[in-house]
């Protein structure tokens, strides 16, 4: 199978009236079609028919490293820690001058919003 060099760009027929152009910068592979373009993948890690048709399947596998019918999944963060756990709120009650606020949670109530 033929392959760009570096630098080097070719087009190929395909299924618009135009052809695409397919180009080798610095060993990232692109293609103008649509396909190509809309992945939301990095450029590195995209693919398309007209590169597989161009350079092989083997060639595009072993660039990628991973399957041609595997959709790529951007990486996840996995949540390990716990939701913390908030406070019970408490319905509000006239303070009591003479009483002392030591050892009580106290909050204010603004706006009628509550918030602890």
């Amino acid at each position: 199978m033929p392959d760009l060099r570096d630098g080097e760009s070719v087009e190929i027929q395909g299924s618009a009236r135009l052809p695409y152009v397919l180009k080798n910068v610095a060993g990232v592979y692109s293609c103008s079609c649509p396909a190509w373009r809309n992945q939301s993948l990095s450029i590195d890690r995209r693919t398309c028919k007209h590169l597989r048709q161009y350079r092989g399947d083997a060639a595009e596998q072993a660039r990628l490293g991973r399957g041609l019918n595997q959709p790529a999944q951007p990486a996840r963060a996995k949540i390990t820690h716990a939701k913390p756990i908030a406070p019970a709120l408490l319905l509000a009650e006239t303070w009591n001058p003479q009483e002392s606020p030591t050892g009580w949670w106290l909050s204010e109530k603004l706006d009628g919003v509550r918030a602890y």
